[in-house]
């Protein structure tokens, strides 16, 4: 069961890109903006230059346009915010965010899902600071969404849980290297007087030992996660946290997207990971994927995880054993001729074809796509080479700028995605 939900109602985005798509047991929802897609920041979100200072602040006026744009494709879907499992906002800068979670919990609470927030260097819309896309629970499923508050683990100070099941799922909330009292954890703080301490070595280990202590408390391990979406403030750390990464999940690795971004929530934190596992009870059955007939991964993950029905695949950018591919370089000394983001573009759909027809399936399965850009007016040749991979149907999707490198240095482009092969 594949459903495509489309409502008038809301402001559709100009890219390729369905405003939700449900399935057997979950509703994807692409990112939602505080704009009208006619006049930027739609005009009830906006801040009169004339009067500057007088109304809400900015973020709080976004916010409240933005989940009414929620709440609206929401409600077309069937469901409703106490439905909501998992959100994912990249917001611009640091200065407006304490107005974010005050207009969130004013609609979700006490509802909060699992949630991870991270900063980008821009938006779809300029002067929009803040996008969020969602995963949701189909209300039509039997299966029931249950929030799990563990003392095992420091408590979040926005209200949202340790963890939340849902039938055979665990989502837990994006993690940085905090305890919630003191900024960076004691154990994951490094001393810049010896050299014994490394920064990314100390934050990963404190995460990871944090969510293998969750899932214990679970009745889980850590061989359970299948997929795994890492922010990285600096891609330099990149070998350090891989390093870490292989000691924790040293077989069967899951499904990982490695995001740059231009800014985590806790002073010092250098990375934040977010996990999805499932219960090893046999009520869906995960293998990992690997496709001989296209590059191998560059990192320490399959291709992709398919749970059942859902297909977890890790990021995708255009390259090969040599880095970059060579279709998406830019000849110096032809640089007006062909399109570098296109090539990429071209390169990511071939691959996640192959990808999903290792697992049954096609690109057309794609049900949900996470998009991180170099820069942003690559945004229109991106999607319009996405488009003509979907004549309809095109999955969710939800867009950010972040400075980068990517982990792949040259590439412009990263991919997340997630595909409903049942």
């Amino acid at each position: 069961m594949k459903q495509v939900v489309s409502t008038d109602k809301c402001p559709r985005s100009p890219n390729p890109q369905s405003q939700a798509i449900i399935t057997e047991h979950f509703i994807f929802l692409s990112g939602m903006l505080p704009t009208d897609f006619r006049s930027g920041i739609a005009p009830e979100a906006a801040v009169d230059p004339a009067l500057r200072f007088c109304g809400a602040p900015p973020m709080i006026k976004q916010t409240e346009y933005m989940l009414r744009c929620m709440e609206t494709v929401l409600d077309s879907a069937g469901a409703g915010f106490e439905h909501l499992i998992r959100i994912e906002q990249w917001q611009v800068g640091k200065e407006h965010s304490p107005w974010y979670p005050v207009a969130r919990r004013a609609v979700m609470d006490p509802q909060h899902p699992t949630s991870t927030r991270i900063v980008a260097k821009g938006l779809e819309v300029p002067e929009a600071l803040i996008i969020c896309d969602a995963i949701v629970i189909n209300p039509k499923s039997p299966w029931k969404k249950e929030a799990h508050d563990l003392d095992a683990v420091p408590k979040s100070i926005t209200g949202y849980p340790a963890a939340q099941t849902y039938g055979p799922f665990v989502f837990l909330s994006g993690m940085v290297p905090t305890d919630f009292k003191t900024g960076i954890a004691p154990e994951a703080k490094s001393d810049p007087n010896f050299w014994i301490h490394s920064p990314i070595k100390r934050q990963t280990e404190f995460i990871l030992e944090t969510k293998k202590t969750l899932y214990e408390a679970l009745g889980m391990s850590m061989n359970d996660v299948v997929q795994a979406s890492v922010y990285l403030t600096d891609m330099d750390d990149l070998p350090g946290m891989e390093w870490v990464w292989r000691q924790y999940f040293p077989d069967n690795p899951p499904a990982r997207v490695v995001f740059p971004c231009d800014g985590l929530s806790v002073l010092g934190a250098k990375i934040e990971i977010s996990t999805i596992a499932v219960r090893p009870d046999g009520q869906m059955r995960r293998q990992n994927i690997t496709v001989d007939s296209i590059p191998a991964p560059l990192f320490h993950e399959p291709h992709a995880a398919k749970v059942g029905p859902y297909l977890f695949i890790s990021g995708q950018m255009a390259t090969d054993e040599n880095g970059l591919i060579a279709a998406a370089r830019i000849n110096p000394k032809l640089p007006w001729y062909g399109s570098p983001v296109k090539r990429e573009v071209e390169h990511v759909l071939r691959n996640a074809d192959a990808i999903c027809r290792a697992a049954g399936g096609s690109v057309s399965d794609l049900v949900r796509s996470q998009t991180a850009f170099l820069d942003l007016q690559d945004l229109q040749p991106a999607f319009e080479e996405w488009g003509q991979a979907f004549s309809s149907d095109p999955p969710t999707n939800s867009s950010a700028a972040v400075t980068g490198p990517m982990p792949v240095p040259g590439c412009r482009t990263l991919w997340s995605l997630l595909a409903y092969i049942p």
